[in-house]
Order: C-alpha cells, then sequence, then structure tokens
C-alpha cells in the first residue's frame, strides 16, 4: 500500500492524523500499544547515518518529540556499521522496546533486527526506509525519489540552456538506498536527454560524512585532466555538492553548473550567491518526524496502526528563484 502527499514546512501534523487509522494489512505487525510492564513506553530508535547532519538532526528531533511525549526513548547509532546496528536492536528488543523507529535505514541490512521484532511483536515505524513499499515496516514516511531527480535534472537542464551534448558528471553514493535510486534515476533522465556523462559513469562517494572533500577532489581531478570537459554537476545530497562548487569556484569557473538535494542552509547561501551552485531540494524532515511521532502515539494509545505502510511525500524546489525567500530547516 502506498500513498503520496506533499509536505511543506507549514503544514501541520494534526492534518497529517487524518490519514492513521486501523491497519487493513493482515501481514503489518500485531500489537495492543501501550507501555511495557513497567508502564514506560520504550522506543529503540536508530540511524547508521548519525555521521550526515540530515541524519543526526532528524534523529535528534526525533528523540526530542517523543521525550516531550513521556516516551523513553534510546537512540542507537553508528557509521554505515549495520552490524552493529543490528546487535544493539536485538538487545533492545530483548530489553522489552515497545516500537523500533527506522532512521534512514538500508532495507538490504537490517534482516536480523526485523526478525528479531517480528518474533516479539514490535512494530517498526520508518523514515525514509527505501523507495518501494516494505512489509518490514509498519509505516515508512519517505520522499519520492523520481520527482527529487526530475527536479534536479530540470534545474541543470535550465542552468546550461538544454542538456543535448553537454557533459555531466553525477555523483551517488550507493549504500544510501534513496541516494542511490535517484542517482541511477536522474543519469537514466540525463542520458535520454542526450547528456554525456563524464567520465562515463557515476562517481560513487564513499563516505557522506567525507563527501564534501571527495566531490572536490573527482572535480578538481576531472577538471585538470579536462578543461572544456564538464557542464554540469548532478549530486546526490548538498555536502557533495558543495565540495563539487568548490572545486568550481576554484578552478575559476562560470560556466559549470551544481545541484544538490537537502536545502542544507549552506547550500542556500551559496545558491543565493548565483556561482556554481544552482539549485538544491527541500526535504522537510522535520514534518516527516511530527507525522510518524503522532503515527507511534497513537500506537501506544491503543494499538492503532497506519493504514498505509508507504508514503512518500514531495519535495520543494529551492533555486535563485525563490532561495532568498526560503528558510532552511537544516
Amino acid at each position: 500500500m502506498r500513498t503520496r502527499l506533499t509536505i511543506t514546512a507549514g503544514l501541520l501534523a494534526t492534518g497529517l492524523l487524518a490519514l492513521t487509522g486501523c491497519s487493513n494489512d493482515p501481514n503489518a505487525a500485531a500489537g495492543t500499544g501501550g507501555a511495557g510492564d513497567d508502564g514506560t513506553f520504550k522506543v529503540a530508535a536508530f540511524t547508521a547515518g548519525y555521521g550526515t547532519p540530515g541524519g543526526k538532526l532528524t534523529l535528534d528531533k526525533f528523540v526530542e518529540e517523543g521525550k516531550a511525549k513521556g516516551w523513553d526513548v534510546t537512540l542507537y547509532t553508528s557509521d554505515f556499521d549495520y552490524d552493529k546496528i543490528n546487535s544493539d536492536m536485538q538487545s533492545a528488543i530483548t530489553q522489552g522496546a515497545d516500537v523500533i523507529l527506522a532512521g534512514f535505514p538500508d532495507p538490504r541490512q537490517i534482516a536480523p533486527l526485523v526478525n528479531a521484532a517480528e518474533g516479539a511483536e514490535i512494530p517498526i515505524f520508518s523514515i525514509d526506509g527505501g523507495v518501494e513499499p516494505n512489509e518490514d515496516f509498519v509505516e515508512d514516511v519517505t520522499f519520492d525519489q523520481d520527482q527529487l531527480a526530475e527536479l534536479t535534472v530540470g534545474a541543470l537542464d535550465e542552468a546550461m540552456g538544454g542538456l543535448e551534448g553537454k557533459d555531466v558528471m553525477v555523483i551517488g553514493h550507493d549504500p544510501h538506498i534513496g541516494i542511490m535510486t535517484r542517482s541511477n534515476l536522474a543519469m537514466d533522465m540525463l542520458e535520454e536527454s542526450g547528456a554525456n556523462i563524464a567520465g562515463g559513469e557515476m562517481k560513487q562517494a564513499l563516505n557522506p560524512a567525507t563527501s564534501q572533500e571527495e566531490a572536490l577532489k573527482f572535480v578538481t581531478d576531472f577538471l585538470q585532466a579536462n578543461p572544456e570537459g564538464l557542464d554540469g554537476v548532478w549530486v546526490g545530497w548538498d555536502h557533495a555538492a558543495l565540495g563539487a562548487a568548490q572545486a568550481i569556484n576554484e578552478a575559476g569557473r562560470d560556466d559549470i553548473y551544481v545541484t544538490g538535494v537537502d536545502a542544507l542552509g549552506v547550500a542556500v547561501e551559496e545558491i543565493k550567491k548565483d556561482g556554481p551552485f544552482y539549485a538544491s531540494v527541500h526535504q522537510d524532515w522535520f514534518s516527516v518526524v511530527d507525522r510518524v511521532v503522532e503515527d507511534i502515539e497513537a500506537y501506544r494509545a491503543d494499538g492503532t496502526l497506519p493504514q498505509e505502510n508507504f508514503v512518500e511525500v514531495e519535495g520543494e524546489l529551492i533555486d535563485r528563484g525563490n532561495a532568498d525567500d526560503f528558510t532552511p530547516s537544516m
């Protein structure tokens, strides 16, 4: 089951509650909600991407809102070490967690904790847990990767005056399933529009925490070897996009354009400068947190599970036309 809607910064969580109710999915986790034997409602939250600014801010916001509801929230983190995450979460399940919150998980790597949660009849709510419905989650709220790719490729098209015959570098990070998906979608869109992929293949950042430096090196090295062989850089997230823009500035070029995804405050400031950083897409993760927190609270109250287990929300393109009026959330 899936649904799609647009979330903007002004969207109220109360409006989102209308989409929740008793689950009609026979495969969804069963439960009666409520607190454990000691009267405490325990939420075990995890993310393997806590080292990324977006991941940290989103999960910190979840913890803050959960504690404000009176929950006992424990956050487990790692630097994309899923062996640690699986071990930590299995321990949390053994210790009596009532709910699991998966923050930006890779569904390909969490089978041990999913199996443990199913065995204990503990529902898993997810933020950005994949790009298609997954019965491992009673709810997954994520952004529409097709839309993110379309907006950013469209922005590059506008910046470069068309894509036909243009040389575009694509920078992705496959361990993050959302970035992997939108990067491949963007590459297909670019090629279908007649663009050439610079270097012949996608560049892969090894670690989001060092991606700005990695992207800086990708673009610097390419420009040194191919001074006239680059028109644009499509990047799957803003920190790497900042590195690409830095390389272009350092090369003294004003004819190469960059797009990112996240609309971080520092990225928006670069867009305002009318330099190489042309556009990004705002993903309002705080509104996503509001929705998931309210849905977990409904489960705590009486066992109510969301009606839809896969919810796609839309991003907002931030470019030179609206950057001055936009207030970043991250």
